[in-house]
């Protein structure tokens, strides 16, 4: 039984199948067979390799061959979130709770790494090459990916990728609560805002938790509201609802872009915006404003639709000032009289941040009134107060309040009982901060 180097079973295993089994290695041909040819080789030639079992040889082998290598097992795990590959020997995964996990195990070189990001790249049509050093995109597994090469990244280190999955899961506001980001009088809130007619934004940097935010929300929607969602490139959102039986109980139509080659055949976010006024819904949802739909999407709620969407931005201000940059993308309007609208359009504004310690926290819910001259007035409803950030044996330990700052604003409160709030429910934001 000879030992060697797991390197030396995978030189001799690529030659021996693209000797033997040319076939095998084609793509719509890596399976059960190519498996197979893999552990009938490492039979007859009896390899052992150090600290490794048969099945975990022939497992490994197989990832590097037809798969995507050390990466292979976290790319359809459902509680991971981001595989982040800093350079070839050094590669990083975020779980969903937050918590990150730098990998024992890397890529044997640069020149290693490069290829099998190629690899994944082309599950997508992605290339990545000297002369086209950035690929942006997303992968058939529901998941969003960007890969930077030399000469972009420095010598040596191959390549940078990062692979964000995107779980289109079913969380519901009592799990928000439950992970201390908000408090169930916050979520009351916001509840309360998407049914009766109040159109809101999250905003927030990335992996700060916006979408996930925006679908425990949306399943406080009674089945009876008709639900147009908008997305970009894939599913985020998931918002079917079957009874026991397997039937559809509520009323969702679920949308994703095609961007195109060529032009005339694109379908943006803000086409489908404008094909959703069409079906006559109660609650527009867009995944992600980041281009002239955001105008559509002001134009929508300022008209009487219930918008909500998430946006790349800070506080309250920032993020109506972010939609007004947006909307001049498509129409060259005066800036103020563009964050007016914006700010009317989306009258509450949800922030929400990833602190360092990786937990995700609702830092400010705020609404904004436009005065009789025109001016915007920002009232902070609630909010979340850091008491303590500490370092404690090598981690980083925060500690903070939620607290409820102001009451709602009787304009925001009249808007409410106009779309059927209930005056009980409205006086737990009315009496009393």
């Amino acid at each position: 039984m000879p030992l060697l180097s797991f390197e030396a079973v995978l030189k001799d295993l690529q030659g021996y199948i693209s000797s033997s089994y040319p076939a095998a290695l084609l793509e719509e041909q890596k399976n059960i067979q190519l498996k197979a040819y893999i552990e009938k080789r490492l039979r007859d030639k009896d390899y052992s390799v150090e600290n490794m079992t048969f099945s975990q040889i022939s497992e490994k082998a197989y990832n590097e061959m037809a798969e995507y290598s050390v990466i292979t097992p976290f790319l359809n795990r459902p509680d991971v979130e981001e595989i982040n590959i800093n350079c070839w020997n050094d590669i990083a995964v975020t779980f969903n709770d937050g918590h990150i996990e730098k990998l024992p195990e890397h890529f044997r070189s640069p020149e290693h790494a490069v290829d099998i990001v190629k690899r994944l790249l082309h599950r997508s049509n992605m290339i990545i090459d000297n002369a086209i050093p950035i690929a942006q995109g997303h992968l058939p597994n529901n998941t969003r990916i960007t890969a930077l090469k030399e000469p972009i990244v420095d010598e040596g280190r191959g390549i940078s990728a990062s692979a964000r999955l995107l779980h289109p899961n079913k969380i519901t506001p009592k799990e928000i609560i439950s992970h201390g980001t908000a408090t169930e009088k916050m979520m009351d809130f916001l509840c309360m805002c998407l049914r009766y007619g109040v159109s809101f934004v999250v905003a927030g940097v990335t992996s700060s938790g916006k979408t996930t935010l925006l679908n425990a929300l949306l399943t406080s929607i009674p089945d009876s509201k008709r639900v147009f969602t908008i997305e970009s490139g894939s599913r985020e959102l998931s918002l079917t609802r079957t009874d026991k039986n397997g039937k559809i109980v509520n009323n969702v139509i679920h949308t994703i872009s095609r961007p195109s080659e060529n032009e005339k055949y694109d379908i943006s976010q803000e086409d489908l915006v404008i094909a959703s006024l069409r079906f006559n819904p109660d609650i527009i949802v867009v995944g992600e404003m980041r281009d002239t739909e955001a105008y559509n999407a002001v134009e929508a709620s300022l008209t009487g639709h219930t918008v909500v969407s998430t946006v790349h931005a800070l506080a309250a201000d920032a993020a109506h000032i972010r939609l007004a940059l947006l909307c001049k993308k498509k129409y060259d309007i005066d800036f103020d009289i563009s964050v007016s609208q914006a700010a009317m359009a989306f009258p509450v504004v949800i922030y929400i941040h990833k602190l360092e310690d990786n937990s995700r926290k609702i830092m400010d819910i705020s609404e904004c009134h436009i005065t009789s001259d025109g001016k915007r007035e920002y009232r902070k409803l609630f909010g979340y107060k850091i008491t303590s950030n500490r370092l404690e044996e090598g981690k980083l330990k925060i500690e903070g309040e939620f607290e409820q700052v102001n009451t709602i604003s009787e304009d925001l409160k009249n808007r409410l009982l106009q779309f059927g709030a209930p005056i009980d429910l409205l006086n737990k934001f009315t009496e009393g901060a």
